[in-house]
């Protein structure tokens, strides 16, 4: 069984994989087989629809990375983390959180992203 960190820097690895067969390697690595991920953008991915997704951002963006910028703080079934994506000369393109509800073997379940900062209220 996989620590938490090498789960969610697995799940990292897919975003930045360039070709399809190896973001899906990666995933089944780090997801359980129904896991589903949501963000602001689209809902409800499963492991195929998300390999696609990401491949759209990569042509989209080429070079672009997203890198884990937090520890990964995690409590009984779930576990969230902060991460960048960074443009291929470095810049910052966007940042956000990602909450995760655990499943088997330690593997995530469900992938919930938010972008940007809460605002103050």
């Amino acid at each position: 069984m996989m620590g938490l960190d090498d789960v969610v820097d697995t799940y990292c690895a897919a975003w930045n994989a360039t070709d399809a067969g190896e973001r899906g390697r990666l995933l089944r690595v780090a997801w359980t087989s129904d896991c589903r991920y949501s963000d602001p953008v689209v809902h409800d991915l499963d492991r195929s629809a998300l390999v696609a997704h990401i491949g759209v951002l990569l042509e989209k963006f080429p070079g672009s990375i997203i890198r884990r910028t937090s520890v990964v703080d995690s409590h009984q079934v779930g576990l969230r983390f902060s991460f960048v994506r960074l443009a291929a000369d470095g810049g910052l393109m966007r940042e956000g959180v990602d909450f995760c509800a655990l499943g088997d073997g330690g593997r995530l379940r469900r992938v919930t992203g938010f972008f940007g900062p809460l605002a103050p209220r």
